[in-house]
């Protein structure tokens, strides 16, 4: 019973971990702006890149799941 139960446990955990198609694409281009902030010779102007490509994936995620 509690193999089972721990089964059920671990296979919902990895549906959970799935991205769904929405927000796979903003998560793709969140990577892709990460490699271009990694590029940026000053630290305080690739810091603020990252940053940057943070504010653009959250916005990207509230767009996909709000709609607007």
């Amino acid at each position: 019973m509690v193999k089972k139960v721990l089964f059920a446990l671990v296979v919902l955990a990895g549906f959970a971990a799935m991205p769904r198609p929405a927000i796979a694409g903003c998560a793709t281009d969140l990577a892709d702006c990460y490699d271009r902030a990694s590029r940026v010779d000053s630290f305080w102007y690739r810091w603020a890149s990252g940053i940057d490509c943070e504010l653009n994936f959250t916005e990207c995620v509230r767009r996909k799941v709000i709609g607007r």
